[in-house]
């Protein structure tokens, strides 16, 4: 579980590094789909989690994170198109 949790904040890392860059590859239904699903793995398995607190507080602070660029990204398309 630990390796799990490891690798998933090393995606978390290379979402947030995409986001940074503006990247085509994260906005793409694929990127997006990926996202969202690291997200809420990364929820799952920071409750699994049992012995280990310090990976388990990153993992939560990386997955609050990643919901927080979401909801920016969210709103920046919105305000972005609305725009003439």
């Amino acid at each position: 579980m630990n390796a799990f949790a490891w690798s998933l904040l090393i995606i978390h890392s290379v979402i947030l590094l995409l986001w940074v860059m503006n990247s085509g590859y994260l906005f793409s239904l694929i990127g997006i789909v990926i996202w969202l699903i690291a997200v809420a793995v990364g929820f799952i398995v920071q409750k699994q989690i049992k012995e280990q607190l310090l990976l388990k507080k990153l993992l939560l602070s990386s997955s609050f994170f990643m919901t927080f660029l979401s909801l920016i990204t969210v709103g920046i398309y919105f305000v972005t198109s609305s725009m003439p």
